[in-house]
């Protein structure tokens, strides 16, 4: 595998780069000194001396065109060399806008650099990927529109996905899942907006908005559930909430006032919260989740085992449920690995005194086999997709096991 940051010395006169090479790299001065020069009415032009701490060749880096100046050592100079591969996934991973108004800033600059140079623009040779990145950023311009004036119209509902006690089967709980309708009756992908909603900070209007909705239908669930299983243990509201809502401490305010105002026992509330939010920043996760375990509620960590280390980190934290992810349970049937480790994971969960939920659950076999692990409960599309309100209070008042 080729390195991708490493060191090379460069004797003085020595020429580094020329004017249309094709540039894969860029340096950073280390030590010595370097001229950047240019072609002008045929005779080289000087346009800056770089020493240490400046970098040369950046350009070219970021957009993959070639040179646009010679650049030679003026002594003996060291450079650390960075390879393009190495910044390809933060390139292509960066805000859409972002990369085009760098883009943007290169090409105008290449442009005047050109036209100072009585160089004039060959139109062949236009930049095609700059095309693509203009796309992609005006799409995110777009979308961040759509999903402004979509929270402002009210195309946001909740969806509710039955979480069944595995020795019963029996309702034990439902999760409050995020829909976005447009006005055509058509959805768009929660893999879609909500990844958008946390990078635009709109996600804490709309965890909100989750909450309050699915508190209100919790009332109702309720209500039902007495009456066609009477004497049975009250389903609990399992609802998502972002770290990004987690990450002031006066919000956690705000989501004990709207679960105060909704009138639900706190004993049937569950907030669920990914694995992240524990590991990225451990001591305020801590004190985040202290605060909403003290108001009397239920926490949950989400997807638990996919791809985090917060092994070292759990006993920290005051939860009460874990969620093996889904990934583990689809596989099951076929893999020996995964069915090693969804026993390690209830092992672990057991060990801790939390109860289990499997996500994911897509056939008879899973769930005997998690039952015969001692998971408590499991969802998936074997048991019930998915659904409004509505569907979910048919199925109760129907007095729905599974």
């Amino acid at each position: 595998m080729p390195e991708t940051v490493y060191s090379t010395v460069y004797d003085k006169g020595a020429v580094i780069f020329k004017q249309g090479d094709h540039g894969q790299h860029a340096l950073f001065i280390e030590r010595g000194t370097v001229d950047v020069i240019i072609q002008k009415d045929g005779a080289d032009l000087t346009i800056a001396t770089l020493g240490a701490g400046e970098i040369i060749g950046e350009m070219s880096m970021i957009d993959d065109a070639p040179r646009s100046a010679n650049v030679i050592a003026t002594e003996e100079t060291e450079v650390i060399v960075i390879q393009r591969s190495r910044f390809i996934a933060p390139l292509t991973s960066a805000d859409p806008m972002m990369n085009l108004i760098l883009r943007v800033v290169l090409t105008r600059f290449r442009d005047a650099q050109n036209r100072y140079s009585g160089i004039s623009r060959d139109p062949n040779n236009e930049d095609k990927s700059l095309d693509e990145i203009r796309r992609l950023a005006f799409e995110r311009i777009n979308d961040e529109r759509d999903l402004m004036q979509g929270l402002e119209a009210q195309e946001f509902e909740m969806h509710y996905q039955p979480l069944i006690d595995l020795k019963t089967r029996q309702l034990a709980g439902v999760e409050a899942l995020m829909r976005w309708r447009k006005p055509d009756d058509s959805f768009v992908s929660p893999g879609h907006f909500i990844p958008l909603a946390e990078y635009t900070g709109m996600i804490v209007e709309l965890g909100r908005f989750a909450l309050e909705t699915s508190l209100a239908d919790q009332v109702q669930f309720v209500d039902a559930f007495k009456q066609s299983f009477p004497g049975a243990r009250l389903p609990f509201m399992s609802t998502n909430v972002s770290g990004l809502q987690l990450s002031d401490l006066e919000e956690i305010d705000r989501i004990a006032e709207i679960i105060h105002r909704s009138g639900v026992d706190l004993t049937q509330v569950k907030l669920e919260i990914t694995e992240t939010l524990m590991v990225e920043n451990p001591t305020h996760a801590a004190e985040a989740l202290k605060k909403l375990k003290a108001l009397g509620l239920s926490l949950a960590i989400d997807d638990f085992g996919t791809g985090y280390s917060s092994l070292s980190y759990l006993h920290m934290f005051p939860l009460d449920t874990l969620k093996i992810d889904r990934a583990f349970v689809n596989s099951m049937d076929d893999s020996e690995s995964s069915r090693r480790i969804v026993h390690s994971i209830v092992g672990l969960a057991s060990a801790l005194e939390m109860n289990i939920v499997a996500e994911g659950i897509e056939t008879e076999t899973q769930a005997d086999a998690l039952k015969a692990l001692a998971c408590h409960y499991g969802q998936g599309c074997f048991f019930a997709k998915p659904q409004p309100a509505q569907s979910i209070l048919e199925l109760i008042r129907g007095g729905k096991t599974w």
